[in-house]
This record gives C-alpha cells, structure tokens and sequence, in this order.
C-alpha cells in the first residue's frame, strides 16, 4: 500500500464514522436495532484498527537494528499500542457479555492505564534518543519551548476536567479512573509535542508524517476520555456519539502513523 493509498483509507474511514456518528448527536439515539448494529460495528472497526496498530508496531522494529538508540522506546510504543489492543478486546468481550454496554470503570480500563503508561515512556525515551544523536544543536532547548507552551492549556483543562467531575457521588475506582485518564493523556501529549518539534528540524519527510498522525490521535483520544468521563459522570447521553467518533478517528490516526512508520522504516 502507497502513502496516498494509507491516507485516502484513513480519510475514508473518519469520513464513513462521521457521517454515522454526527447525525445522532442531533437526532439524539435511533432505533434499539440501529443503535445496536452502530455499537457492534464500531467496536470491531476499533478493535481492527487497534489490531492495525499493534501488529504494524510490532513488525516494524524488524528494520530497528539492536543497537540503535531508538529501538528500545520504539519496543516500548510497540508494547504500549499491544496493550491498547489487548484492553479493546477485553472491553468488546465485557460489553457483549453484559448485554452490549460495558460497565465503567473496568479490567479494560486498568489496562488501558498501563498502556497509556508505556506510550509516555516511550516517547520520552523516543525525545532522549534523538538528542543524543547530536544532530539537533538547538533541538533540546526548541523541544521544551514546544512542551511549556502546550502544557499550559493542558494543565487548565486538566483542573477545570478534575473541579468539575462529581466527586460526592462519584464510586472511588471510577473516580481514580476519571483522575488518571487526563493526568497521563496530558503529559503523553507535552511529550508527543516535544517529539513533533524536534521531526520539524528534519524538514517535511515521513518521520514528521508519523509524529503527526501520532500526535493527533493521542490528542483525540485525550479529548475523547475527557468526554466519555463527562458522559458518565454527568448522565450526558447525547455525547455518546461524539466520543466514540473521536475514539475511531484517533485509533486510525494510530494505525496510519505505525503503518507508515513500518512502510518507510522510520
């Protein structure tokens, strides 16, 4: 599959998602059948696409010799993304077993932590790896302007996200859940920003295509477990279709960037 092939699938993919998904958001739920095929069909399409991932990550540290730098956080994202995949599948088995909605918190959301645990240390590895190849005089000090000036908004969505969630009647695991979902999505994202920067000193080639895909599928997945947060916590119904467009669309960002990355060995 070429470049303009992966990307016009990717695009077709959000675009078919959207043009499901947006539609209830206004119209509110359609039929118990509908609603019924959407969630089994957009639960396989995430799980495909995580699978995508996992399987493209993975392969792809085939072309990582063993004793460059990058290798060890590029097992790491590969490890990070196999968990995701793992965490899909355990959510699509609860939620069939329990009627087709699975309850929140879940085993899958621990699991999901964890994973969002080894992308951060991954990409952090990822950003120390680069600068110590030396190519980049000035990368460091541009990496962290990058990070202090995303991390601002950041660190404001994260307390007006935290201040808002209700704490009162909110059960502890879920409450611990709600916490750790914007805290690790926050810094996952400081850090992706940080590696952005640094593939921009290398001009417009395919390792700032992969960073870019990455970087906004993390961002997406992070607005969508703040919104599926809100939707729980505060019984939001009509958000449903929102985050489960935004959890699509960012898991094909996912497979976009680890397919490229395998295509051109980045």
């Amino acid at each position: 599959m070429n470049r303009n092939t992966l990307n016009l699938s990717v695009l077709a993919i959000c675009l078919i998602w959207a043009a499901v998904d947006l539609p209830r958001m206004v119209t509110g739920p359609w039929s118990s059948s509908s609603e019924a095929a959407i969630s089994l069909t957009g639960s396989i399409l995430r799980l495909s696409l995580l699978f995508i991932t996992a399987w493209a990550a993975t392969r792809g540290l085939r072309s990582v010799e063993r004793d460059n730098p990058a290798r060890a956080s590029r097992v790491l994202l590969a490890i990070g993304f196999c968990v995701f995949f793992a965490a899909q599948a355990t959510l699509f088995c609860i939620a069939q077993a329990s009627g087709g909605v699975a309850p929140y918190p879940s085993i899958a959301d621990a699991m999901f932590v964890v994973g969002l645990v080894l992308l951060i240390v991954g990409v952090a590895m990822a950003i120390r790896a680069w600068l110590t190849l030396g190519i980049f005089p000035d990368g460091g000090r541009r990496a962290m302007t990058a990070a202090s000036i995303a991390t601002v908004p950041l660190v404001v969505g994260v307390a007006f996200t935290l201040v808002s969630l209700p704490t009162d009647i909110t059960p502890i695991p879920q409450l611990l859940v709600d916490t750790a979902y914007p805290v690790l999505d926050s810094i996952l994202l400081i850090l992706t920003v940080a590696m952005f920067r640094l593939t921009l000193l290398l001009g417009r080639g395919s390792v700032g295509a992969v960073w870019r895909s990455l970087l906004l599928g993390f961002l997406l997945t992070g607005i969508a477990d703040v919104t599926y947060s809100f939707s729980v916590g505060f019984s939001l119904d009509w958000l449903d279709p929102l985050f489960d467009l935004l959890f699509t669309v960012s898991y094909a960002l996912f497979a976009h960037g680890t397919l490229l990355q395998m295509r051109e060995r980045t």
